[in-house]
């Protein structure tokens, strides 16, 4: 956004006119919001957000709304907001330095260039407008909050709602950042999209209107062979359920055949509970694969167009020769689970292995990195890049509440889904998922995408008809044969 502020002002719209948008697009928003009768205080800056927000002062003070300005800079402030200053004091707008009535607080205090630690009279008053408990409405990003990262500055408001200009913010999506901001609305001010589309960019939000256009093509003369054979490798006595629902769920997301390889003690659980699949019984040792379990798949693997491994698969020798044997092949793979504990100990033999999907949560991210849980919870971003770079072939869907996929130098940012999705299963849906749709279109990116948006969509719509305490993953799986109803009629 700076990159596009600056052509903007270079060649179409003078920087006092952009903030002059800026403030009266902020206008419109906030008065869509407000009560009959509120005490606006906005707390200003001496930056352009700043500005931003004495033209906004300026509006409502027009509109008869109870406004006030509490300038926290006087002296360091740009051209643009010394003037916009000035024209609130002609105005009139009452100026102020207490929170005392306030029904709405909004911050202008630092915009998206903020790079350094919040210290004195800013870190003061963030902890202030916080701790008044009043709701805070952030104007571009909340003060504190890195734009590029979402990494917290020492100390950040805790807005209600953030009204971000012309484009969103990395750090408005990914966490922390993206609890600071609570409800992003993305504001028009006039910029020229044909500057916007000038700024390469390689961070894409995952929006629920460009989803149809990823489906896998269906044709009227095709047989179950052109959709993809799956073969599912996993399970185990104390966890035949993972399986079973990955498998159901790549069946779900459109895959057309599916074989599971599975323990021979739980063969029976899998035929009585997945009843379009075929079975191949596996060699098995107290429940989990044993070493004459590799001998049996070692020449069939061919056969499928995808192979996802690691659900409920369990550990022991056998799965980390299982999961090398795998990555030695040249077949599409998914990774999940247990096979991700098990492709931590071989990795270093697979830093060029193309057509492979991973599918961590944090621990087992870490695990893989070599670093702690709170090192990736900190900086998903950051680490994720770092894993392209030893992996630049590989695809990773880093799970999170945000969770962000990495392809190539492209991040794509998942915002949907809700925390009744955290529960054991979840993931192994969405495994399922995106093994269905890769199978269908051999393209692992748009795989990747498409399964993470569908899952985690159909976890909001199942939350609208339930308690998040009563969200099974079992209902995510029946719910997304619903939403690819809705996308096949949108496209």
């Amino acid at each position: 956004m700076h990159d596009v502020d600056v052509k903007t002002i270079e060649s179409v719209i003078p920087s006092l006119e952009l903030m002059e948008n800026a403030g009266f697009a902020l206008f419109e928003a906030i008065m869509q919001r407000l009560e009959e009768k509120e005490k606006i205080i906005i707390v200003c800056g001496g930056g352009n957000n700043g500005g931003d927000g004495y033209v906004l002062a300026r509006h409502l003070y027009a509109a008869d709304k109870e406004v006030f300005v509490y300038p926290l800079e006087t002296q360091k402030l740009t051209v643009e907001t010394q003037l916009n200053r000035e024209a609130c004091v002609i105005a009139g707008v009452p100026f102020i330095d207490n929170f005392e009535g306030a029904t709405l607080l909004i911050d202008c205090i630092f915009g998206t260039g903020l790079d350094r630690e919040v210290t004195g009279m800013y870190k003061d008053m963030i902890e202030q407008m916080n701790e008044t408990g009043i709701d805070i409405v952030s104007v571009d990003i909340p003060s504190g909050v890195d734009s590029a990262t979402g990494h917290v500055l020492g100390v950040a408001i805790e807005a209600k709602a953030t009204y971000t200009l012309q484009a969103g913010k990395v750090g408005l999506y990914i966490y922390p950042g993206r609890i600071c901001a609570g409800d992003v609305h993305v504001l028009d001010i006039g910029i020229p999209q044909v500057y916007i589309d000038e700024v390469e960019s390689h961070i894409f939000l995952i929006e629920k209107k460009n989803m149809a256009a990823l489906l896998p093509e269906r044709l009227m003369h095709s047989n179950k062979a052109d959709y993809g054979k799956v073969l599912c490798v996993g399970g185990s006595v104390q966890m035949s359920g993972a399986i079973t629902m990955a498998s159901l769920s790549a069946l779900r997301s459109g895959a057309g055949m599916m074989t599971c390889a599975v323990p021979q003690s739980i063969r029976d659980v899998i035929a009585t509970n997945v009843f379009e699949s075929m079975i191949i019984s596996l060699p098995d040792d107290a429940g989990l694969i044993s070493q004459g379990a590799i001998e049996v798949l070692r020449g069939q693997l061919d056969r499928y167009s995808v192979i996802l491994a690691g659900c409920g698969i369990g550990r022991n020798d056998a799965v980390v020769k299982m999961v090398r044997m795998l990555l030695d092949s040249d077949q599409p793979l998914v990774l999940d689970a247990d096979a991700l504990w098990a492709f931590a100990q071989v990795q270093a033999d697979y830093t060029n292995r193309d057509h492979l999907i991973l599918t961590p949560h944090p621990k087992e991210f870490a695990d893989i990195m070599g670093i702690s849980v709170k090192e990736v919870i900190d900086d998903f971003l950051y680490w994720g890049n770092q894993f392209m770079e030893k992996y630049p072939k590989a695809t990773l869907v880093l799970k999170s509440e945000t969770t962000l996929i990495f392809h190539g130098q492209n991040v794509y940012v998942n915002t949907y889904g809700n925390n009744g999705l955290a529960k054991g299963g979840s993931g192994d849906v969405l495994a399922g998922c995106i093994t269905g749709l890769y199978a269908q279109n051999k393209q692992a990116e748009q795989a990747a995408i498409l399964g993470v948006f569908l899952h985690a969509y159909a976890g909001d719509r199942v939350k609208r008809r339930k308690s998040v305490f009563s969200l099974l993953p079992t209902d995510v799986l029946k719910e997304i044969q619903q939403v690819l109803r809705k996308l096949e009629e949108q496209r």
